[in-house]
């Protein structure tokens, strides 16, 4: 968003962000985040989410993308404690795109954490919605999710440390306000391997992750609509976070960001000004009827980078109808240019 960013759009069709928003703590620009503590459900934050996107490959070279997101949205507040699950909803998104069948399957799940079917911890790493499940520790993340058609079993292991994505981690998310914001940082490349499924095909994976942590209060700002997001992953070792903001009258919020990684694991912020992205083609669902972007050319000049980013496949469209009554495209992409990669890319509020 991965990740993603503010992910408050997701649930805009269910609950008001701003609703009893004094009553949780704001994001602010002197917050330092604290690990291993900030992995952990952090209670006196109303929104919080843990994003994994990845690309996988079986001993045959199959190609599968992959989303896990979890979401904990604060709906009571911050001080009421309700002995029968009311004070949060808990909400997962589990995709999966099988590149060479051309197939997209999705499917969604909300809960308010009654009799321990869904729930968050707040002093070790584990989140879990029905049989979706992240558990383990900042070093080893275990992942895993299932339904009647699909399901995953995956082992995370961080390749590259943590990166704190903004300004150290506070990432601002509008003209508006800078309470608008969120903390926000990433495991920009982790190892991964395990067994993803489909119907009755089981297959052996390995491949690479990302994962975004994002925790806040706030939801958009009134004037935003939505925003554009790319994890990029390139095969000489630099990894590339982009969003892109965008506002009402179609202009880009001047506080879109992004973090360029290097080789070593060091990076840097990239202001607005650092980059362009620039839409080359469209795709108009047939589900929903929405118009997104369909390939991209991402500049950005000071790192000479040129790359050209292009879907895997076309419609990898979610329906989150049974958890945050909206839609987005999200799904793996091919980059080439000055370097070839993989990304996942987001696109919300079309």
């Amino acid at each position: 968003m991965r990740g993603l960013l503010v992910l408050c759009c997701l649930t805009a069709a269910l609950f008001s962000f701003n609703v009893f928003a004094q009553e949780y703590a704001e994001v602010t620009h002197n917050y330092k985040p604290k690990f291993p503590d900030d992995f952990f459900y952090k209670r006196n934050f109303k929104i919080q989410w843990w994003y994994f996107t990845g690309h996988l490959f079986d001993d045959k070279g199959r190609e599968f993308g992959y989303e896990l997101t979890f979401f904990s949205v604060g709906i009571q507040k911050r001080e009421y404690r309700s002995k029968f699950g009311l004070d949060n909803i808990y909400i997962s998104h589990f995709a999966i795109s099988d590149v060479d069948g051309k197939r997209f399957l999705f499917s969604d799940r909300a809960d308010r954490g009654a009799f321990d079917f869904a729930g968050a911890q707040g002093n070790y790493l584990k989140v879990w919605v029905g049989k979706a499940v992240l558990e383990g520790s900042v070093d080893r993340m275990h992942i895993k999710a299932s339904d009647k058609d699909k399901a995953i079993d995956m082992l995370l292991l961080p390749a590259k440390p943590v990166i704190l994505n903004g300004d150290n981690g506070y990432s601002r998310k509008s003209e508006e306000s800078p309470e608008i914001a969120s903390i926000y940082f990433s495991y920009p490349l982790l190892k991964t391997e395990g067994t993803l499924k489909i119907g009755g095909d089981v297959f052996h994976v390995s491949g690479t992750s990302w994962f975004d942590r994002e925790i806040s209060s706030r939801g958009l700002g009134n004037n935003e609509t939505g925003w554009d997001w790319f994890a990029v992953q390139l095969d000489d070792g630099r990894e590339i976070m982009l969003y892109m903001l965008r506002k009402k009258d179609g202009s880009i919020d001047r506080f879109s960001s992004g973090t360029f990684v290097y080789r070593d694991g060091a990076y840097r912020q990239l202001l607005k000004d650092d980059y362009t992205v620039a839409v080359l083609e469209h795709y108009k669902s047939k589900k929903t009827g929405a118009r997104y972007p369909s390939q991209w050319r991402i500049d950005i000049p000071s790192e000479n980078i040129s790359l050209k980013v292009i879907p895997l496949i076309r419609d990898q469209e979610f329906l989150g109808a049974r958890s945050t009554g909206n839609y987005y495209w999200e799904g793996t992409c091919k980059v080439e240019g000055t370097a070839q990669g993989r990304a996942y890319v987001e696109l919300t509020g079309y």
